[in-house]
């Protein structure tokens, strides 16, 4: 179960973990068959000649959300902790399923939603006479907010184009309801670099809709307007840092045996509000949902840094796990 603390920013302790690790783990490693992250392999716990821990390599399966949790996975993860750093109300998943292993979880919130420049315009845009022949949604928040403009606009239907099981579940009841009956579409790895690729176009005929973060990168845009695409992306939201949580909290965290990323604005807030010395020896484990938290982490030179193969929560959280 989760209780909530008294500190700022509704900071909550729910039940998480730790994984093994040296106190040593500089790099970035990338966990899954095959991985294609640029990343240096060794074999587990190997110190390299320069004295820098390497783990890897590794291949996981993240356990289902709805397995069983046996005693001995319980016990063998109890007294662990995790900090959970998405914004407020996004982190549930990921405590219900380290809490059934026993682990305890600190709720740290390291980000915050505020509108965006063009939230306005969305509903204008969403009933274009000219229609879309996609709406590229790519964040949980961004579905989020669609949805809220959506409704605004008399809900249209309109094909959707997904990244991540996040952010589709957030639109599911639509679709059962059938509010929404047009085409979806929804990438073989939740990244927009496989978006790009792998999303139907059809030159320059092809509409594209793009309700983004406003610090999103421009990589699905770029890639689909070179491959002929006419793409529309309006800055929905954004997202800002958190600035200052209860010391306390901040102290939990700071001994804590693994912290999460959702993105690199929570990477770059962890480091303003602990004030960590990338170089030092003391850090947590650091897990991210994805490449693009991990080459956050890496650009600072975060040691000890995990990240899935296939972004998402499941890889995710099996990246807790080791």
């Amino acid at each position: 179960a989760c209780t909530m603390s008294s500190a700022s920013l509704n900071a909550a302790a729910c039940a998480g973990v730790r994984p093994q690790v040296a106190s040593k783990r500089p790099g970035v490693t990338s966990v899954g068959h095959g991985a294609s992250s640029p990343v240096s392999w060794s074999s587990v716990g190997l110190f390299t000649s320069s004295g820098r821990f390497l783990r890897g390599p590794l291949t996981m399966k993240a356990a289902p959300a709805t397995a069983a949790t046996s005693k001995e996975t319980s016990e063998q993860y109890t007294g662990r902790r995790v900090v959970l750093t998405r914004e407020e109300g996004k982190n549930g998943d990921m405590c219900a399923r380290l809490t059934a292993r026993g682990i305890d979880c600190l709720e740290m919130p390291l980000i915050e939603s505020v509108v965006g420049p063009d939230r306005d315009a969305l509903p204008a845009a969403l009933n274009d006479p000219e229609g879309w022949t996609w709406v590229c949604i790519t964040s949980p928040e961004a579905a989020k907010v669609f949805l809220e403009a959506w409704q605004e606009a008399g809900r249209p239907d309109l094909p959707i184009a997904t990244v991540g099981k996040g952010t589709a579940k957030i639109l599911a009841a639509h679709y059962a309801t059938g509010a929404l009956t047009a085409a979806t579409f929804t990438p073989s790895k939740a990244n927009a670099d496989t978006m790009v690729l792998e999303l139907p176009v059809h030159g320059d005929s092809t509409r594209v809709l793009y309700p983004a973060s406003a610090k999103a990168a421009s990589t699905l845009q770029d890639g689909l307007a070179a491959r002929g695409a006419d793409v529309t992306r309006l800055n929905t939201y954004s997202t800002e840092k958190v600035t200052a949580v209860g010391p306390d909290v901040l102290q939990q965290a700071l001994a804590a045996d693994v912290v999460t990323f959702g993105s690199p604005s929570a990477v770059k807030a962890w480091m303003a509000l602990t004030g960590l010395d990338p170089t030092a020896e003391d850090h947590p484990a650091y897990a991210c949902i994805g490449g693009t938290s991990a080459k956050a982490c890496d650009t600072i030179g975060l040691p000890g840094v995990l990240f899935p193969e296939d972004p998402g929560v499941d890889g995710w959280e099996g990246v807790v796990l080791k």
